[in-house]
């Protein structure tokens, strides 16, 4: 409500010191300047700000406790008060010592038969908060609706540009959603034309019958399914239900007889559905096709997730780089019984043995991996045979025989020495990527090669 000097007239016989007290029981801040804009007064119901700095105000000029940017409006505010004008509101913060900002509102009352002014002030940090809240809130909203945008325009792109025919079909009332450019001259019916149409109205009439009957089986087993039928053509139609939201979609690959591919030879479908994990990758380390079991151990949904992205995506390989791996498969055309693990996307991790060999001749040039999960016995670290468990045992015997920094030593020496050797064996004897692999300057990994006695009478020449 707009309040004017004349309706205060119950007020203007009280002194400005009780009109400030009154005033304060309904405020949360009152001010009482005089002439020269010092504070005289306060009176304040003001929570979780120190009371003993707002009470320091008192004889402070009120220009000395506002922001720079607040003087003007606040010194027109009393001003246009001590003129009789109308009731006018301006917000200013006030720097506090103990940090941070005091945001107020505040009014101002002229009180007759003087030079001083009450300020009637309102808290605003919880508006403030508010106000900070919703910015907050709006941003994010924008940044995710930008995402929305490019997502959908990823999307679109995709859907037009890639080569197959795809119809999208809502499944529960069987008309076309979307469709790109193949599929609208596959079936010879304008792209635009399409949307909104009954999937069914696309095919003669005797064809409609096995059309509706596929669309109802793949809702309700939500298994794929392949028919053939007359369009324009003899096409094929493969549906495939899927989800988006709250929205049961079915889409549908279509392809003509001279697209369609030959079936899966027996061989291909062993190795897709073999008990290992098998990996096709080409030259540069990018997948090129994987199996069904690498999907279940990499918790990968489909293929396509995984197809050109590098191995190192997934995999690990007990300390070496992928481009040290695979210039000892080039090296040597196989490697057997190594060891890896395959990390998934929920962040669980799956220990392997893996084979790694380059494809023949004849086929694109990459590599293939043949990954079987270890059992719990097999992960288990230091197996009783091992040269490392051995050397250990022989130096717990000899305490009480030897001193204990130089069993110390001996078990560092062995540790070293059995490193050395593995990165060599691993990098086919290659120093240079050996040392890069233990993470040793060349230098040093000949002065422990030599230490060791790993350096041969080829190696005295100083060359890999």
């Amino acid at each position: 409500m707009t309040l004017y000097a004349h309706s205060l007239s119950p007020l203007v016989q009280m002194d400005s010191v009780a009109v400030a007290s009154l005033i304060s029981a309904i405020a949360d801040l009152a001010l009482v300047v005089g002439k020269d804009g010092t504070i005289s007064d306060i009176s304040h119901n003001l929570e979780s700000v120190s009371g003993e700095e707002i009470m320091r105000w008192c004889g402070q000029p009120i220009e000395n406790l506002v922001t720079v940017g607040n003087r003007t409006r606040l010194r027109r505010l009393i001003d246009s008060a001590r003129r009789g004008r109308l009731l006018e509101r301006v917000d200013v913060s006030h720097p506090l010592k103990a940090g941070g900002e005091l945001p107020v509102r505040y009014s101002a009352l002229h009180i007759d038969g003087g030079d001083q002014v009450v300020l009637i002030g309102r808290d605003l940090r919880l508006v403030v908060e508010l106000q900070s809240r919703l910015l907050a809130h709006a941003r994010s909203i924008e940044q995710h609706a930008r995402s929305l945008r490019q997502a959908e325009a990823h999307y679109r792109l995709l859907f037009e540009t890639v080569s197959e025919a795809i119809v999208v079909v809502d499944a529960d009332s069987g008309k076309v959603r979307e469709a790109n450019a193949q599929a609208a001259v596959l079936l010879g019916v304008p792209g635009k034309a399409l949307s909104g149409r009954k999937f069914t109205a696309l095919f003669r009439s005797k064809q409609r019958p096995d059309v509706v009957a596929m669309l109802q089986a793949v809702g309700e087993t939500g298994s794929p399914l392949t028919i053939e039928v007359e369009a324009e053509g003899r096409v094929s139609l493969s549906a495939e239900a899927f989800r988006a939201g709250d929205l049961h979609l079915v889409m549908v690959r279509i392809a003509t007889a001279e697209e369609e591919t030959a079936p899966e030879s027996d061989l291909v479908a062993l190795v897709r559905n073999a008990p290992e994990a098998v990996i096709l990758a080409d030259e540069d380390g990018k997948i090129v096709w994987v199996n069904e079991t690498f999907l279940t151990l990499a918790d990968v949904p489909f293929a396509a997730n995984a197809a050109g992205r590098h191995l190192d995506d997934f995999l690990s390989w007990s300390g070496l780089t992928q481009d040290v791996l695979l210039q000892n498969v080039r090296r040597h055309g196989r490697l057997q019984n190594l060891s890896g693990i395959i990390g998934g996307r929920n962040g669980e991790t799956v220990a392997v043995r893996f084979s790694a060999l380059t494809l023949p001749e004849g086929t694109t040039p990459g590599y293939g991996f043949v990954m079987r999960p270890l059992s719990p016995d097999e992960t288990q670290t230091g197996a009783e045979s091992s040269d490392l468990v051995r050397a250990v045992e022989n130096l717990v015997e000899m305490i009480g025989y030897t001193p204990m920094k130089d069993l110390v030593r001996d078990t560092t020496d062995v540790i070293e020495k059995m490193c050395i050797e593995a990165a060599l064996n691993l990098t086919g004897n290659n120093r240079t990527v050996a040392a890069r692999v233990l993470g040793l300057s060349r230098q040093t990994l000949y002065l422990k090669m030599n230490r060791f006695g790993l350096v041969g009478p080829d190696d005295e020449a100083g060359e890999d």
